[in-house]
């Protein structure tokens, strides 16, 4: 009974060691090997990592190592998830197309199955989906602006690394931009009389594509700007002396300006060029009771120069002077 015993306690355990393995089995019900996982494929970074598309081509090279005769699917993950799921051709190369990006950054990994078990996933490689198309801000000169020169000068920024265009569509002559590695960008805009079209074309790195239209119209000005200036002729013997320098502004439409920003400059002989500020109300600005000192250095011609910045954008200059003998 004893022997019974024995014999039935090991019976038990050589079942239950049975149970715990799980391995598949041959036909006459012993184990079979399991292969292990497959090894990770490589994958082939892109070239560049930017693109606009929505989905790309990923292409790699499978281990040189695999099992003759075995049958293996290729997974190709997208942040972590699976995007596609392939039968492997016998070619040691593969691409895999259409896969979806999202916008933004990407990393792109893929893994190998073979006897129902995933491999190694391979490290990532990353490529940036970027969808949107690069902004075109224009600072200088206002839309539909009126302005009186026979050039402009164009300032504004676009995206980042982005390419920009400009045409003027009326001759269809292409100008010469200059873009900065931030964006900004300037360009001097020659103009005929009146209406002047400007066509505005920029590409970003990742292939976007924007276009915009300025129009600026050149006018016929009636702005001047006369200078008075109270003396003719100054003996040295009299100095130190006071002059008034009157400037006379009306804006592009002819009228008394009001709100233009006017800055006087007297050069005397044989010293530096000092100023004076100045706004117009009812169409004046001046130079009161400005100073002429000096002794027989200061004999010759006082230059006095006004510069006027009318609140249309345009700009007046004019000149006069007196003598100190």
């Amino acid at each position: 009974m004893a022997l019974a015993l024995v014999l039935l306690i090991g019976a038990g355990i050589a079942f239950a060691s049975g149970a715990l393995d799980t391995r598949p089995r041959t036909g006459d019900g012993t184990p079979r090997e399991t292969a292990p996982p497959p090894p990770a494929p490589m994958l082939i970074a892109p070239d560049p990592g930017l693109t606009r598309l929505a989905a790309i081509d990923v292409s790699g090279t499978l281990p040189a190592d695999l099992r003759r005769g075995a049958e293996y699917r290729l997974r190709i993950f997208v942040n972590d998830r699976l995007a596609r799921d392939r039968a492997l051709s016998d070619e040691i190369n593969f691409t895999i197309g259409d896969v979806p990006l999202a916008e933004g950054e990407n990393e792109i990994s893929a893994a190998l199955v073979g006897d129902g078990s995933e491999g190694e996933r391979t490290p990532p490689v990353t490529i940036v989906r970027d969808s949107t198309p690069p902004a075109i801000r224009i600072t200088r000169p206002a839309e539909r602006a009126t302005v009186y020169g026979a050039t402009e000068m164009l300032r504004g920024r676009t995206q980042a690394g982005a390419s920009l265009e400009i045409t003027s569509v009326r001759p269809g002559e292409e100008l010469t931009a200059t873009v900065t590695d931030d964006g900004r960008f300037e360009a001097a805009l020659p103009l005929r009389m009146g209406e002047n079209v400007f066509a505005l074309h920029s590409e970003d790195p990742a292939g976007n594509q924007a276009s915009t239209r300025l129009v600026v119209t050149r006018a016929l000005s009636l702005a001047s700007l006369n200078l008075t200036v109270s003396v003719s002729e100054l003996a040295v013997a009299h100095l130190p002396s006071t002059v008034e320098i009157i400037a006379y502004v009306r804006d592009d439409l002819g009228r008394a300006s009001h709100g233009a920003e006017v800055t006087f400059s007297l050069s005397p002989p044989n010293r530096g060029t000092t100023t004076y500020r100045a706004t117009t109300a009812d169409g004046q600005a001046s130079w009161p009771g400005m100073v002429v000192t000096g002794d027989t250095r200061a004999i010759g011609t006082w230059l006095v120069t006004v510069l006027v910045a009318l609140p249309s954008g345009e700009e007046l200059r004019g000149d006069a002077s007196f003598s100190v003998l």
